[in-house]
């Protein structure tokens, strides 16, 4: 049957929140009786991945860009690119019979909603992050309102700025969902704490403020070690370098991305994710939250919607190194007990909110919604 087969697009290769997010979607797509496609930009690591669950999948034409604000020249690369792009997409449409697009992510938004209006068929958009640039956001946006589209957004954070293009009973936020973390928690002596970030490597992401803070609570705290988790993926390595060299002679280790997140969370005794205005809802600290760690996060992005200040995690004053030092000292030198108060609420919280059967079926609901009530 045409309308229950899905086309899924998404505009990366590697394995990012947003993929990971796709990844965790599927399985309930194909369960609820989807015939599942995916296309992508690109080769890489997600493309394996989907081949190795045993998904058909095409490759899109890809370009580079820089991962927030493009510039002139990028935009009229993407501009140029544009009509192969919806070309592409327009052929696999056309071959599946595809009855639905779910879009993850905003660039390929545009070739999918000229080929959904034209095929005369509904479309998703799935927004993981906030749009920023205003060309984007107009161009996202005007893609939306064409094609009258349903969209999910991570947080409200993230959905703020395409509210506007889009009728409010189709614009859903629904908050990521993880399956359960179970780390094997060793017993350490109460003067040794291990602190570690996680996350791809790029300046978004708070490496060089947590190697900054890390060398301020060693001073108080000369015992405590430091780990950096992750590698750039969608931005070069020049960044990387910087918090390397910025590390040298001090307590902080550097570990690649691992596929067992058990054993990352198993040497940690408190998450930090010191991220910019850039991050919606950091899959990180949903996976923290049901392991049992503690977290100390900045309040930025979307970061407030997901944590309670000091009933499920950590907040700091202000998004600065020092604030981060600060809260870190705070939270190590807390008693014991209130910690521990603070873990349960937030695992509560997970169970709760942030569950993957629950996001799957939240998730499902917006397609059939979509499918059921398409109309331009």
């Amino acid at each position: 049957m045409t309308g229950r087969k899905l086309l899924c697009l998404d505009q990366f290769a590697s394995i990012g929140g947003g993929q990971r997010s796709l990844l965790d979607l599927l399985p309930g797509f194909s369960q609820c009786g989807w015939d599942v496609t995916v296309a992508i930009q690109g080769s890489g690591p997600f493309a394996d991945l989907l081949h190795e669950n045993g998904y058909r999948t095409y490759t899109l034409p890809s370009q580079s860009y820089s991962s927030t604000k493009k510039p002139p020249v990028e935009i009229l690369k993407y501009l140029i690119a544009l009509p192969y792009l919806t070309e592409a997409v327009q052929q696999i449409v056309e071959h599946e019979k595809a009855g639905l697009l779910y879009v993850n992510g905003p660039r390929l938004l545009p070739s999918a909603a000229w080929v959904a209006r034209k095929a005369k068929i509904p479309l998703v958009f799935h927004c993981h992050n906030r749009l920023f640039q205003e060309s984007a956001i107009i161009l996202a946006g005007e893609a939306l309102r064409i094609t009258n589209a349903w969209a999910v957004a991570s947080c409200r954070y993230a959905a703020d700025p395409v509210r506007e293009y889009i009728w409010p009973q189709r614009l859903n936020v629904i908050y990521n969902g993880i399956e359960c973390v179970a780390p094997n928690k060793p017993v350490r002596r109460a003067d040794r704490f291990q602190i570690g970030l996680i996350g791809r490597v790029e300046k978004g992401k708070g490496q060089m403020e947590f190697v900054q803070a890390a060398k301020l609570v060693a001073q108080k705290f000369p015992r405590c070690r430091f780990r950096i988790v992750g590698s750039p993926l969608f931005s070069g390595s020049g960044y990387y370098r910087k918090v390397i060299a910025a590390a040298e002679n001090t307590s902080v280790d550097f570990l690649e991305w691992q596929s067992d997140v058990s054993n990352i969370y198993s040497d940690l005794d408190l998450l930090v994710v010191p991220s910019s205005a850039l991050e919606a809802t950091p899959r990180v600290i949903l996976e923290a939250f049901s392991a049992g760690i503690p977290v100390l996060a900045f309040p930025c992005g979307g970061i407030p919607e997901i944590i309670d200040n000091n009933r499920t995690g950590f907040l700091t004053a202000e998004a600065t190194a020092k604030s981060l030092a600060n809260r870190i000292l705070e939270v190590l030198r807390m008693d014991r007990g209130r910690v521990a108060s603070v873990v349960a609420q937030a695992r509560s919280e997970w169970s709760r909110r942030f569950r993957l059967d629950a996001y799957r079926e939240a998730v499902r609901h917006v397609l059939q919604q979509a499918s059921n009530d398409f109309a331009y």
